[in-house]
C-alpha cells in the first residue's frame, strides 16, 4: 500500500506543532533540543529547519559549530521521510549512509536549512516499496543566515528499505 496522503498531512501537522516537536526532540534528539533546533516548515515540497546562534551552538571561534549545522541540515532532509514512514502500514528502515558538506561563509546568528527535495525522498520510498530492495537517495540541504547568504551546503545520502507490515 502506498503512502497515505491523509495520514501524511496529519503527520506533517503534528511534527510542526510546537508541543509535539519539543517532546519528540527531547526524547529522540536531546542534543538537538538543547541546541534549540526548530522545525519551521514541512510539506510535500519543502522542509525548513532552523537553529539559533549563541553559546549553545558556537565553537571557540564564535561561529556555529559544524556539527550543530549538521543537525539542522540532517533534520531538513530526514523529517519528511520520517513522517512518510509513520503514514504507511509497512515499516520503513531509513538511515544516513553518507554525507558531504561545504562551508561557504561563517555561520553566525540563526541559520535556516532548506531541503526542496521532499518529492525525491517519496519517490525513493515508493521505489523500495515496489521492488522490495533498499534504495539510496541523495537529499540536499542549504543553510542560510538571516541576510539570506549561503553559509553551508549539505548532501545526505539516505538509504530507505520498506519492510513487512508492522
Amino acid at each position: 500500500m502506498p503512502i497515505d496522503d491523509v495520514r501524511l498531512a496529519t503527520e506533517y501537522k503534528g511534527l510542526l506543532g510546537p508541543i509535539k516537536f519539543r517532546l519528540f526532540s527531547l526524547v529522540s534528539m536531546p542534543a538537538a533540543r538543547f541546541a534549540g533546533l526548530r522545525l519551521d516548515q514541512l510539506d510535500n515540497e519543502t522542509c525548513v529547519t532552523s537553529i539559533p546562534g549563541g553559546w549553545r551552538s558556537q565553537n571557540p571561534f564564535k561561529t556555529m559549530y559544524w556539527a550543530v549545522q549538521g543537525m539542522g541540515a540532517e533534520l531538513a532532509t530526514g523529517a519528511p521521510p520520517f513522517a512518510m514512514s509513520r503514514s504507511m502500514p509497512e515499516r520503513l528502515r531509513m538511515f544516513v549512509v553518507g554525507t558531504e558538506a561545504t562551508f561557504v561563509k561563517r555561520a553566525k546568528g540563526r541559520i535556516t536549512f532548506t531541503c526542496d527535495e521532499v518529492s525525491a525522498s517519496r519517490e525513493a520510498i515508493e521505489r523500495s516499496l515496489d521492488s522490495g530492495e533498499s534504495v539510496d537517495c541523495d537529499l540536499r540541504s542549504v543553510g542560510r543566515d538571516s541576510s539570506g547568504d549561503v553559509v553551508s551546503e549539505w548532501v545526505f545520502k539516505w538509504n530507505f528499505l520498506v519492510m513487512e507490515k508492522r
